[in-house]
């Protein structure tokens, strides 16, 4: 026979593994739901990317902080001493208070000149208060428009169109860079093109004597039309409905095993899921904003452009 105390301690580990399991078997779905709808919200966001980018997929697009002196190279094969040539010219420029940054791709799968817009608009180039920023991209594996590789696309802030009006910008690229690359000298070339923007938006009387040349004005080139947002909406859409699915049908499990409503368990459970997607985007949100004040920070100061400039 068990005495009292004996009874009482079998008891309490039956009353312990009895909540044990109702545990598991009550949260269990929620956590599987949290995880797989935590899953399919993580799919609906930017694929696992090449950084530099391939034919097929676009490469994602960089910070451009203090410590790369408005130089990044996602591709990893541009010379070191070319590099350090071009980070002492944009200290430079940054000296004088103008930016000019310059990255480098490898490939991309849709169009480079708004790629390039969203690159400098992301990062903010140029001072916000002049708005006279420069970026050059250029796509290493991708061919020109004669043929020769790398595509150059250079885009300018909205504020320094005076100085560096789109078709000045295009004879400076056809008069060095494009003959530079056809020769296999590409990084002579940008070099040289560089130069001669850096001097026209130090002086903007050169674009007024430029302009007095009457060269004629060509045409602005519109970007082809770009595919991948709406490809990314039915792909949303589509994880979306799956997620709805599976909402439902962890909240008809659970519901069953409880012996509850089916509406009042579902909506229970999304209540709890979408609370805790709010405490893990408040964390994301606190540790975006602390690495952004710490350290190097952006470098660009606030510009933007409609997407003035060209591509070669």
């Amino acid at each position: 026979m068990m005495n009292q105390k004996q009874m009482d301690g079998k008891a309490y580990k039956e009353h312990i593994h009895e909540v044990s399991r109702s545990w598991v078997r009550y949260t269990f779905p929620f956590v599987l739901l949290f995880v797989l709808l935590l899953s399919l919200f993580t799919a609906c966001g930017e694929p696992q990317q090449n950084l530099a980018g391939t034919a097929t997929q676009n490469p994602p697009i960089p910070q451009i902080t203090q410590d790369t002196h408005g130089i990044v190279d996602t591709t990893g094969t541009v010379p070191q001493s070319f590099l350090t040539q071009l980070r002492a010219r944009s200290d430079e420029v940054q000296a004088n208070g103008f930016q000019i940054a310059v990255v480098f791709f490898n490939n991309l799968a849709s169009d480079p000149h708004q790629f390039a817009t969203d690159v400098f608009n992301k990062n903010g180039i140029g001072f916000k208060d002049k708005n006279n920023g420069v970026l050059f991209v250029l796509y290493l594996q991708k061919p020109g428009k004669d043929g020769h590789a790398p595509w150059l696309t250079y885009i300018t802030g909205g504020g320094i169109s005076g100085s560096l009006p789109d078709t000045m910008m295009d004879d400076y690229a056809q008069t060095t860079f494009v003959p530079a690359r056809a020769q296999g000298h590409w990084q002579e070339g940008l070099l040289s093109f560089y130069d001669k923007v850096y001097a026209a938006e130090r002086d903007p009387n050169i674009a007024r004597e430029w302009q007095s040349q009457q060269h004629p004005q060509t045409p602005t080139e519109t970007s082809p039309s770009n595919n991948t947002d709406s490809y990314k909406v039915v792909g949303t859409l589509i994880l979306l409905s799956l997620a709805v699915v599976l909402w439902l049908l962890i909240s008809g499990i659970v519901a069953s095993r409880r012996h509850e409503k089916f509406f009042y368990t579902a909506f229970r459970l999304l209540g709890r899921f979408l609370f805790m997607l709010m405490v893990l985007n408040r964390g994301s949100r606190g540790g975006i904003g602390s690495g952004k004040r710490g350290g190097s920070g952006m470098w660009g100061g606030g510009g933007s452009s409609p997407s003035s400039g060209g591509d070669v």
